[in-house]
């Protein structure tokens, strides 16, 4: 069985979402860590592009944050 299946055998999953690179790369690092240290399931991780309007100003922010910090 996979990690994915494996993390729905509660029928159930913890997934959070962060924009990797907001603020910066170490932060990114550091959250993740924090993440599954605090029960998540699975990460999903979002990679910023120049263009996010299919997102929510929340998302379309951190895009610009991480595309603005390299």
């Amino acid at each position: 069985m996979s990690k994915i299946a494996e993390a729905f055998n509660n029928k159930k999953a913890f997934i959070p979402f962060i924009t990797c690179g907001d603020p910066d790369l170490e932060t990114t690092k550091k959250l993740v860590i924090e993440m599954e240290a605090n029960g998540a399931d699975l990460i999903e991780l979002g990679i910023p592009f120049s263009d996010p309007t299919a997102e929510g100003p929340v998302i379309q922010g951190a895009n610009i944050r991480a595309l603005s910090n390299g």
